[in-house]
């Protein structure tokens, strides 16, 4: 099963984030359940939330930035015409490594997304004694699938331009 999962996750390699965010919630979800104290982010006092979330909105739109230019320049990496058949059947398979970079980016630009706008929501509205769970858990669930999303991706990018720049 293990196994069948890897493949899947290789062929989609874009729902690994998505993957990640889902299982780290279901871990938050059931910690809540079973204990009755606050954790986390929802631990912490007033002051010290707030400012968490404020700098969480600032660094999760830096890194939205930097993962949309990203997707751009990978945009921009068209494919090369080969000279043989080995040449165009690697330009295509690069290519293609390329279209995959872009898909994770996109999915953990989602991610960084959530992560700004939840943030920014808390802000605002969370100032209980205890944090909102449902506040904090979203937020460290996406951070993480973000960090996971992020050096995947980033790999990927370094192989990718490392690649493309050997071939010049």
């Amino acid at each position: 099963m293990l196994r069948a999962l890897g493949q899947w996750l290789d062929q989609h390699l874009w729902a690994l984030p998505i993957f990640i965010f889902s299982l780290v919630e279901i871990g938050f979800i059931a910690g809540h359940l079973v204990g009755d104290e606050a954790f986390l982010l929802a631990s912490l006092k007033v002051e010290s939330r707030k400012e968490i979330y404020s700098s969480l909105t600032g660094s999760s739109s830096g890194l939205l930035g930097f993962a949309l230019a990203a997707v751009a320049i990978m945009a921009a990496f068209g494919r090369r015409t080969g000279n043989t058949d080995d040449d165009r059947r690697r330009e295509n398979t690069l290519a293609e490594a390329r279209v995959g970079i872009s898909k994770i980016l996109l999915a953990t630009s989602f991610l960084l997304m959530v992560i700004l706008v939840t943030a920014t929501l808390a802000i605002g509205i969370d100032d209980q004694k205890f944090g909102s769970f449902l506040i904090t858990s979203v937020i460290t669930s996406a951070a993480t699938a973000s960090i996971i999303g992020l050096m995947v991706s980033c790999a990927g990018l370094a192989l990718s331009l490392t690649e493309r720049s050997r071939q010049n």
